[in-house]
Parts: structure tokens; sequence; C-alpha cells
């Protein structure tokens, strides 16, 4: 990293993390309000937040499709904590992140000051709790982001969903919004396989020297897709994975998953 990128990225990062906490003094208010109101009051701010992320990393984005209704659950791929601001940065929405999410650095600490919903995956009664939540937030009219993959990739592929979180949508009765992001360019070239790593966070290096490479860069176009919305009722959990599933892949330009793959666990 050249010293003027690494200048970029500390000033980048140090506007970042004053502004969110910024963001976060605006919002006490709904910060403090009880459960499940917290949900909506907080969803803008998240939005606001994230869209200070795209500034701070230099994330342009380019949306394609109708935006999610609210009180949908939306469920994308996942590269990795960019696609947190990237997608949630173009609509109110609660985040619902994996629990192990509290110990990152600057995110952790902001995500368990807002409205995230964690969810537990290694343990079953902590999980179906973050279900319940996040099935309480959809019932109160928030839009709740997930990335059923359980975990980031390098995009060559889809892990198969997780059918955990699809059971919020079915209790709550609530639409399901396939979503598909990719990244484009980096300082206005091609992204490939050879600098996908630079946005993308797959490859187990930590997590403040990521976010430090990325943002030592000038600029990042993303593109972020959005399906037509899964209407309830919804069959059964499983089946609206599969759906959901199929349609991502579909949105990501890839073809369907071989009858016989095996689908991914429960939550």
């Amino acid at each position: 990293m050249a010293s003027g990128s690494r200048a970029r990225a500390i000033a980048r990062l140090f506007v970042f993390a004053v502004g969110s906490w910024l963001v976060v003094a605006r919002a006490i208010s709904a910060v403090l309000s009880g459960f499940p109101q917290r949900w909506p009051s907080t969803a803008p701010h998240n939005s606001r937040w994230a869209r200070l992320g795209q500034r701070c990393l230099g994330i342009r984005v380019r949306r394609v499709g109708e935006l999610p209704p609210p009180g949908s659950l939306v469920v994308s791929n996942h590269f990795g904590y960019a696609d947190v601001v990237t997608i949630g940065g173009l609509f109110p929405c609660v985040f619902a992140a994996r629990h192990d999410m509290r110990r990152w650095p600057l995110f952790g600490a902001l995500a368990a000051s807002g409205a995230t919903i964690f969810i537990n995956r290694q343990l079953k009664r902590a999980g179906a709790r973050g279900v319940a939540q996040v099935a309480a937030a959809l019932a109160v009219g928030a839009t709740v982001l997930g990335f059923p993959e359980g975990t980031s990739t390098d995009g060559a592929d889809l892990l198969p969903f997780r059918s955990g979180i699809f059971q919020a949508a079915v209790d709550a009765r609530a639409p399901v919004v396939p979503a598909a992001v990719r990244y484009v360019e980096l300082d206005g070239k091609p992204i490939t396989a050879e600098n996908l790593d630079v946005v993308a966070w797959f490859r187990g290096e930590g997590f403040l020297g990521h976010v430090l490479k990325l943002a030592s860069h000038r600029s990042v176009l993303a593109e972020v897709r959005f399906g037509e919305p899964f209407r309830p009722p919804h069959a059964n959990r499983r089946a609206l994975a599969a759906a959901a599933e199929a349609r991502v892949r579909e949105l990501r330009g890839m073809p369907p998953r071989h009858e016989g793959t095996e689908r991914g666990a429960t939550a």
C-alpha cells in the first residue's frame, strides 16, 4: 500500500468512525426505545450510516430493479462486510448478522449499539431466538437485510441458502425480496478474479487489515439487482429458501443448482 493510499485509508476510516458515532448520537432516542418499535425506528439511521460507509469506502452503487417494499425480508449473496453498506444504503433496513460480528473492530460496536439482529447459528436455541426477532421486526414493518449463505465467498458460486431466516418471513407473512450484489470496477478498471479480494472478504484476512486495503483505493463501482418479491402466504421455509436462492442465482447470471446438491443447514 503506497503512503498516499495509506493516508487516504486512515483519513477515510477516521471520518467513518467519527461519523458513525454521530449517526448513533442522532439516533439515540430510537436506539433507547423499546422493542419491537426500535427496529423500524432505527432503520432510517442504519441506512444513513450505510451511505456514510459508501462514501468513506469510495463505493458507488448502481441499482437495477425496484426497491423492496417496507416490511420485507431482503436476501442477498455475500462477498463480505462491504455488502452491508452497499445494499443497506439503498433503503431503511435492519441488519441480520452473524453473532460473531460483535467482535469486529468498529462494525461490531456499532452493530451492537443499533438495531442489528444477531443470529447464532452454532446454538439452536440462540439461533431460534434470532429468527424470532427477525419475525418480530418484519411484523412491525421493518425491512430486514440478511445473507443466507451464512458466510462470505468469492462469488464464483452461490452457497446453498440456509433456511432458518426464511421461517421469519413465513411467520410474519412478509414479502421476501431476492437481491444480487456484484462489484464491477475498482479505480475505474474492471474487477476480476485477481483483484476481487480487495473488495470481497473471503480469504481469512484480518478485518482491520482488509478494510484498510479497501479504503486505500479511490473508488469501487457496485451493482445491486433486485428481483420481484415473493409474496405471502409462503408454503414453508425450505421451499421459500430454495425459490429465493434460485432467483438470486438467476440475478447473478448463474446456472440453476443441480437437483442433487445438498441444501443448506436449517439456521
